[in-house]
């Protein structure tokens, strides 16, 4: 049965919209009518059922900014394959020329300028493109990094560890909830790591800079880029698998293409993509050239909301080919690879939705080489999550196409093609939790009580906000950072989600502080005031001085001062340095998930490492 056939059966009633839908998609649907006389529509393989996928269809500026340019033509999906599961996006990290975190990006990109410039101060390169700034500067203090090793690690991938961290954060997935994500076999923090980088440049400028030495012996930084994703797993003692890839422009959606295989195959419980670029020889700086760097980080759907994670957008579908050059490599994605894709998003999207490329972001980060496919990706993820039209050049915002937000959810897809011919393209959909079944244990969220209260009548029950950095200065500027946040204008979490995030969210560092707060505003007047002397500095020895963590009652203990509501207990020993597992004290509670919102980042204190030692580059 052709596409002609299946919408001239659809209009006459033959077809329900399900049945028609799934016949476009390649799904032959059960008890489809078959007209007399017409051939049979072939069976399609068998292929596992995709789990539902909660999907509001949204209406407005949500859907016009998916539908914003034109469709590319319908492509036959066939039936040879099937939908598998989504993947969640729950967290996210960026920085690009003149955007510092993820929010300046998304500001930038929905003023839609460039941000073409001259070379920043000491980098020996003249005309236009797209920098990023202070390169130089580092946090080595934070990752526990020697000074002289800062200096000899190549800035791609120290960027790209501040970025990764970052991302981890910015999920919630850098402290017990990271420890939970074990394999069958339960082995922990089993979060595989997929980088993208171009060449390491570094090591051509200390090549130049040592050409006129006598002195040969100088240790050098590695030309290399395969320690990019192994240093992240390396310090977080991670147990998935860690790649570094290199297709040129398509390497950050190649990276995501082999992170979703992995994540269905059981190989890692999360995954974290990301790519960086930076120009730091004048031999890689063309006109137009960029810098960026970015991570997402990724769960299943499933996963992701029995966890009780933020979901930004899904993931439904990808594909990766080397496509020869010639006159059709020239334009849009092969439509082998936009079938391939369409398969994995399941029935539902006969035509390929509107495309995010790297002209869509040439005017934020220009030619950025490895780190485009990352720009193109936070695009599209950005677009969905605010559900916002983004402006750029040569198209116009058209208007709603289906005000009555009957088409479904709205999808975008992201294409790039490397330099080699290696193409990638992936389909995002956005992700509508109004219609979402509660997950398992996060369907309700109770509070956790505690005996002290506010001191006037009917006041609110205090929550443990717990706060830890590498060093006291550093757990000011934390500190300081969050109270910054919470009496920022616009939406905030409230006290219960704030510090549900902090205690499973974040890593336990050996500086500390902890509060009992009954109100968000009363706990930003006390972090704006936080003072490096006030935190409790295990560093030096001291943590944990009755060995408490060593004995197996000692979790039983705290269990039972959790259910007793001994916050003030509890509190105490995490300052003595008790490691405290506070995701399963979480989750043992009955209707209580480790529930995480986006928080600010942990504040970095960097500084200058670079060769020789100074910032000249």
């Amino acid at each position: 049965m052709d596409e002609r056939e299946i919408l001239t059966r659809f209009r006459d009633g033959t077809l329900d919209r399900g049945q028609a839908m799934a016949l476009l998609a390649g799904v032959v649907p059960a008890a489809v009518p078959v007209a007399a006389g017409a051939p049979a529509a072939p069976a399609a393989a068998a292929a596992p059922a995709a789990p539902a996928v909660p999907a509001a269809a949204p209406s407005g500026p949500a859907r016009a900014a998916a539908a914003r340019t034109p469709a590319a033509p319908a492509v036959p999906c066939g039936g040879e394959a099937g939908a598998v599961a989504p993947v969640a996006v729950v967290g996210m990290a960026l920085r690009q020329p003149q955007a510092p975190d993820t929010a300046a990006v998304w500001r930038q990109l929905r003023r839609g300028h460039s941000t073409a410039s001259g070379p920043p101060p000491g980098r020996t390169a003249t005309g236009t493109g797209h920098y990023l700034d202070a390169v130089e500067d580092f946090d080595a203090e934070f990752f526990g990094i020697d000074p002289a090793e800062a200096a000899l690690t190549d800035p791609q991938e120290r960027l790209f560890l501040e970025t990764a961290w970052e991302a981890l954060e910015d999920a919630g997935c850098t402290g017990s909830r990271l420890d939970a994500l074990r394999t069958d076999d339960g082995t922990p923090r089993s979060l595989g790591v997929y980088a993208a980088a171009g060449s390491g440049e570094y090591a051509l400028l200390a090549a130049a800079a040592a050409a006129g030495e006598r002195d040969g012996g100088r240790p050098a930084p590695r030309p290399d880029t395969w320690n990019l994703a192994n240093r992240v797993s390396a310090l977080l003692h991670l147990t998935g698998p860690g790649l570094t890839l290199d297709t040129a422009e398509s390497s950050v959606l190649v990276a995501l293409h082999h992170a979703l295989a992995a994540l269905r195959r059981g190989e890692c419980r999360a995954a974290l993509v990301g790519g960086v670029r930076l120009l730091l020889h004048p031999s890689g700086r063309p006109p137009g050239a960029g810098e960026a760097v970015g991570a997402v980080v990724l769960k299943p759907l499933e996963r992701a909301l029995a966890d009780g994670d933020t979901v930004h957008c899904l993931i439904r579908g990808s594909a990766v080919g080397h496509v020869p050059a010639g006159p059709g490599a020239a334009g849009g994605p092969a439509e082998r690879l936009v079938r391939a894709a369409l398969r994995e998003s399941g029935p539902g999207t006969a035509a390929a939705p509107p495309v995010e490329d790297a002209a869509s972001v040439a005017a934020a980060v220009g030619a950025a080489g490895a780190a485009t496919g990352m720009a193109v990706l936070a695009r599209a993820v950005l677009l969905l999550r605010h559900g916002t039209p983004l402006p750029r050049p040569g198209r116009e915002l058209a208007e709603d196409p289906d005000p009555a937000g009957t088409a479904g959810p709205v999808r975008a897809a992201v294409f790039v093609r490397g330099a080699g011919g290696v193409e990638a393209y992936a389909v995002l959909e956005e992700y509508a939790p109004e219609r979402a079944a509660p997950p398992p244990q996060a369907a309700e969220t109770v509070r956790v009580r505690t005996r002290e209260r506010a001191g006037e009548p009917g006041g609110q029950e205090a929550e443990l906000v717990l706060l830890s950095a590498p060093t006291p200065a550093h757990l000011a500027a934390t500190a300081h950072r969050f109270a910054a946040f919470l009496t920022a204008p616009g939406p905030r979490p409230g006290l219960a989600a704030l510090a549900r995030s902090l205690r499973t969210g974040r890593a336990a560092m050996p500086c500390r502080y902890a509060a009992l707060a009954t109100d968000t505003d009363r706990l930003a007047r006390r972090l704006a005031g936080l003072a490096p002397e006030d935190a409790t500095d295990l560093r030096h020895g001291g943590a944990d001085p009755l060995r408490l963590g060593a004995v197996p009652e000692t979790r039983a203990y705290l269990a039972a001062l959790w259910a007793g509501r001994r916050l003030d207990q509890l509190r105490d020993l995490w300052l003595a340095g008790v490691d405290v597992d506070w995701a399963a004290l979480e989750q043992g509670r009955s209707g209580a998930g480790a529930v995480v919102v986006p928080l600010p980042p942990s504040a970095f204190l960097r500084s200058t490492h670079w060769l020789g030692g100074g910032p000249t580059r």
